[in-house]
């Protein structure tokens, strides 16, 4: 059976395969357009190259799986919306957005402009069936199918699916089963990226930068107080209060109201503007309430289920500090999060559930790699090199590519490494990379300054020699260092000594957001780590994604050529070819 699955609506577009429940192929339309996020972008690009991936035309997919519950909207959802969305402040705007939304993902029409997206690449073949899955269903099979639990609570938080904001689900071997969900208004979601665009960064791509901001501030008791209006818990649940980021008139954001404005005594933040102690502490102030009322919901499925191990899924489980606390909770004793945990993982959730009857499709999605992308040959590299009119490179022997490698990092470079195949997800794993010395103790502030070209709070993270995984972060019981720790997805808190070690990759709130490297998972990053060590005794690099701000990942050697020479990287690797500057 094969299975194209997609998510081809809001940001964060994708596309996978399946072959009889294995995954063939993985990865983000933005990769292929060059525009972050690819919002709303059906993902032609991206199939192409899963069906390519598998030696597969349109003709030869037995379904297309999309997670999102377009089935929903000709009824259910138009219900919802005049039912629980109505409110006399209600302004205009959201009357507007909803019947919008209401009319784009009805299926028929839904349904004709995929196939009207298809034929416009060339495709003259029948179309297959296509199947709409529930959004937060999608997720929750997104991230426990490839788990290691045979049982587990599945906790999805994201803006909103159909109705959902949050949902529990309980997974036992190959099922799951839906146990409660909280619904529209109420998003923590929607509540954080709010704040998001109140601080001044851009929703969608600045909640990250909200929690890196949020170790900057600390602690302010009023506006503790204050947030409390904003969002509580509430039995075994939570609840927001619409009133800051619906129901009430907007003239600075759409995000948010100006009853949110009146309620924090402080103006929004333009995006120029420098910040404030005031806009720190916010930033702080939401980092903890999500924390507290994350723990919140997962204590009390803890306590109703009697099961300790977590998945997390949904755009929210991208908080990676968040992560780390849920993780440190007493009465949680394994949690896993998912590296595709935004919407793109809804496309290889919707897959997993139209395939969910392949024979061991569990075992099969166990072997998921985050290594599911591109990947290009020698010939394609250096047709790269040419059509760039690029001359003063060189091609280094295997034997000595590591070495060499090893060396310039340690002598102060920073390199782009662009190696095998695409990593899927936000972060980069070491094969779409930039690396650099994290002894070095300015490297953060050069490369944010001089190559992100970024906020100066930004941090970066350590990639860390299993072997040595240990001297750096606490153990996961039954857990290891696999999945656990080998995505980026967890802060944890690291001692004075690792802090002079490793200065670069240590945030200002003394954590870590490590990825460990096995040999088994990526051998050939696993080498330059271990080559680093021969030369510096220290098994780590820094490790960051090979772009600049406000760019995807770079995917294809052209990518990483034009990031390189836009930028101030010193050295870019394309496979065994070297260019330096």
């Amino acid at each position: 059976m094969n299975v194209l699955g997609l998510y081809p609506m809001g940001p964060n577009t994708a596309s996978c395969l399946l072959e009889d429940g294995e995954i063939t192929a993985f990865a983000e339309e933005e990769r292929f357009t060059r525009i972050k996020l690819a919002t709303n972008t059906i993902p032609v690009r991206s199939s192409a190259f899963c069906l390519d991936q598998g030696g597969l035309t349109l003709k030869e997919i037995d379904a297309i799986a999309v997670g999102w519950g377009n089935n929903k909207y000709p009824d259910f959802m138009r219900k919802f919306y005049s039912e629980r969305m109505s409110h006399p402040e209600k302004d205009e705007f959201s009357d507007i957005y909803e019947q919008i939304s209401l009319m784009e993902k009805i299926p028929a029409y839904f349904e004709k402009k995929l196939e009207v997206a298809y034929r416009k690449t060339g495709y003259r073949g029948p179309f297959p069936k296509i199947h709409f899955h529930h959004h937060h269903l999608s997720h929750a099979y997104s991230v426990y199918y490839p788990s290691p639990f045979d049982e587990s609570i599945i906790i999805v938080v994201d803006g909103s699916g159909e109705e959902m904001a949050s949902s529990v689900w309980l997974g036992r071997g190959d099922e799951i089963t839906f146990q409660k969900s909280i619904n529209l208004p109420h998003s923590l979601g929607y509540f954080y990226a709010a704040l998001t665009e109140f601080l001044g960064f851009s929703v969608f791509t600045g909640e990250g930068k909200v929690m890196g901001l949020a170790a900057c501030g600390a602690e302010d008791k009023a506006l503790m107080t204050k947030l409390d209006n904003a969002m509580w818990p509430d039995g075994d649940e939570y609840r927001v209060n619409p009133e800051f980021i619906y129901f009430a008139p907007r003239t600075y954001s759409f995000r948010f109201t100006d009853k949110l404005t009146e309620l924090l005594g402080i103006p929004p933040r333009l995006a120029e503007e420098p910040l404030t102690e005031a806009h720190n502490n916010l930033a702080w102030a939401v980092q903890n309430k999500l924390e507290r009322i994350m723990a919140h919901l997962v204590l009390g499925a803890i306590k109703k289920h009697s099961i300790r191990n977590i998945c997390l899924a949904g755009g929210v489980a991208m908080n990676c500090k968040m992560n780390g606390y849920i993780s440190g909770l007493e009465d949680v004793e394994q949690c896993f999060v998912f590296p595709a945990s935004t919407d793109s993982g809804c496309a290889l959730g919707g897959a997993f559930i139209q395939a969910r009857h392949c024979s061991d499709i569990r075992d099969k999605a166990r072997r998921f790699s985050s290594y599911c992308g591109p990947v290009y040959s020698d010939q394609e590299i250096e047709d790269d090199l040419k059509d760039s009119k690029i001359t003063s490179y060189h091609r280094m022997k295997d034997s000595d590519l590591l070495p060499f490698v090893a060396r310039r990092l340690r002598e102060g470079a920073i390199v782009g490494w662009h190696q095998g195949r695409m990593e899927v997800g936000a972060r980069a794993l070491g094969n779409r990379s930039i690396l650099a010395d994290p002894s070095i103790t300015d490297m953060k502030d050069k490369i944010n300054r001089e190559v992100k070209h970024r906020e100066e709070f930004r941090p970066f993270a350590p990639a860390i020699l299993e072997e040595f995984a240990e001297d750096f972060i606490p153990t996961v019981p039954n857990l290891g260092y696999g999945p656990e720790y080998a995505w980026m997805l967890k802060a944890v808190r690291v001692n004075e000594t690792i802090k002079r070690k490793i200065p670069a990759v240590v945030h200002v709130d003394g954590t870590i957001r490590p990825q460990v490297v096995s040999k088994s998972t990526n051998e050939l990053f696993h080498g330059l780590l271990s080559a680093f060590y021969d030369l510096s005794g220290l098994p780590v690099l820094l490790n960051t994604s090979f772009n600049t701000r406000g760019e995807p990942i770079v995917c294809t050697p052209k990518d990483a050529i034009r990031c390189f020479y836009s930028t101030g990287l010193d050295i870019c690797v394309l496979g065994n070819y070297v260019i330096e500057k």
